[in-house]
Formats: structure tokens, sequence, C-alpha cells
């Protein structure tokens, strides 16, 4: 009897050994190797974009949220996140931290002497001149527009005014009324109600594919009120700067995903 008792107690010492050790290896294995590091998450970066088609229709889709999309699927460091503005609030929006940057814009729509610099020049647009065709009129009807009542934007900045926005005086000195609908403005000028329709270029390409009937009833401008050098602005302070919205959109144009991106959305000619 008290040998099987000692024969269990020895076995019972074994099996403690055994697993006393098992632990003291598992426990050096650990501390051996390091835990693996936790993925920082991407800074939150927000985007303001008004309603300019065709880079931002009235529900904030367009060519804006899709670039969005390539730039937060190119990289880890930013989520970028869009932000309703509108043509008039976008500066002071911006200049008070409700979002970071803004994209397709430029420096010489209203932005002098605010806290913002711009990146390289990412896309490159226009503002044409469309008018109803019909017998006798060619491209010498935009060579003045005197006389000639014109449909715009609320809020854009056109050259043949000096980018004057200011709705009392585009109406009393260029005879321009302002709305707030491109194509709406494109069809009234197809209806003979105006004169002229100032739209970007962009959205004519994107409107006529879709609307393929309409092209024989315009007449659209070879002369463009103004390029548009499509940079994005970037607010100072911003958690971003410059230099890294550069790099990430010499690299988005390098592997061809900007040139697809266009291509994709319609814009590209």
């Amino acid at each position: 009897m008290a040998e099987r008792i000692a024969r269990r107690t020895m076995m019972e010492r074994m099996v403690m050994g055994l697993a006393a050790a098992t632990a003291l290896a598992t426990a050096g294995k650990a501390i051996a190797q390091p835990q693996a590091q936790t993925q920082p998450k991407p800074i939150p970066i927000k985007v303001g974009a008004y309603e300019f088609p065709p880079y931002a229709d009235e529900s904030g889709n367009g060519v804006t949220r899709a670039f969005l999309d390539s730039m937060n699927a190119a990289q880890s460091d930013f989520r970028f996140d869009l932000v309703r503005t509108s043509p008039q609030r976008r500066y002071d929006d911006l200049e008070q931290g409700r979002f970071d940057l803004i994209a397709f814009e430029s420096l010489a729509w209203g932005w002098s002497g605010r806290p913002v610099d711009a990146s390289r020049v990412f896309f490159r647009d226009a503002e044409v001149f469309v008018a109803k065709a019909g017998p006798g009129v060619d491209q010498s009807y935009f060579d003045s527009l005197q006389g000639k009542s014109i449909l715009g934007r609320l809020g854009y900045h056109y050259a043949f005014a000096g980018f004057n926005a200011d709705p009392a005086v585009l109406e009393s000195q260029y005879n321009t009324r302002l709305t707030v609908n491109h194509e709406g403005n494109v069809r009234s000028v197809a209806a003979g109600r105006a004169d002229l329709a100032i739209v970007t270029r962009s959205f004519l390409t994107r409107f006529l594919k879709a609307n393929p009937e309409m092209a024989a009833q315009l007449l659209v401008s070879e002369r463009a009120d103004q390029i548009y050098d499509h940079t994005i602005l970037v607010r100072r302070g911003s958690p971003v700067t410059v230099a890294w919205v550069n790099a990430a959109l010499e690299r988005l144009e390098s592997d061809g995903t900007l040139a697809a991106l266009w291509t994709r959305q319609g814009i590209a000619s």
C-alpha cells in the first residue's frame, strides 16, 4: 500500500514538473517574440465641396467624391471625407476649420489673402460659352458678348466679368443672370430663352454623352472664357501638408490612376 502511494506521488510530481516546464517555455517564447505593432488609424481630413458640376452635384456626388475614394485607396496615412459647403460660404468655412482642404479650386477664385496654400496643378479644364445652333450661327457669334444675354452659375467667378462674382454687378454691367443649375442654363439656351450660357467644358462633355440628341441643338465656343488650372487648396495648420498632397498626386498621376478616373467620370475628351 505504501509503495503504491509513493509511486502515485512520484507520478504526480513528474506531471507537475512537465507542466511547469511547458509554462516556462511558453513564457520565454512570448518574451523573446515582440508583440505585433498595432496599425495606427488614418488621420481624418475633411474636404470641402460645393455644387460645381461635374465635380460635385447637389447631393455631393461627382468627380470629387470619386477622387477622394482614389486617394483613400492609395494610402493609409489619412482618410479623406467630403464635407458639404456652398460657393459663397466656402471661404469662411475653411478659415474656421470646418474643413481642411478643397479640391478642384484655384487661388484666383477669391482666395487672395486667405490662409491657404495651393498644390500643383492636377487637372485642366475650361469655361466655354454655349449658344443655340442655327443658320448663320458660327464661331464669330462668340467674338463679342455685347448685347447678348448670358446665363451663369451663382457664386462662380468669370473672366469676362473680371472675376467679380457679385450678382448685382453681373446683372447690371454684363447682362448676366445667375442660376443654380448648369443643365437648366444649357437647356434654356437651346430653347431660345437666353443667348448664351457659360459652363465648364468637363460638365458639357459629360452632359452631351448623356444627352447626345442635344449636340445638334448647340454651338460650343472654341474660345474659352478661362482655363482652369485645378489645384487643391490646403488650410495652413491642417494635419496634411501641401508637400504630402503633391507627393500623393504625383503617385496617382504616374501610375495612371488619375487618367483612368477622368475617363470613368466622363470628363476626359
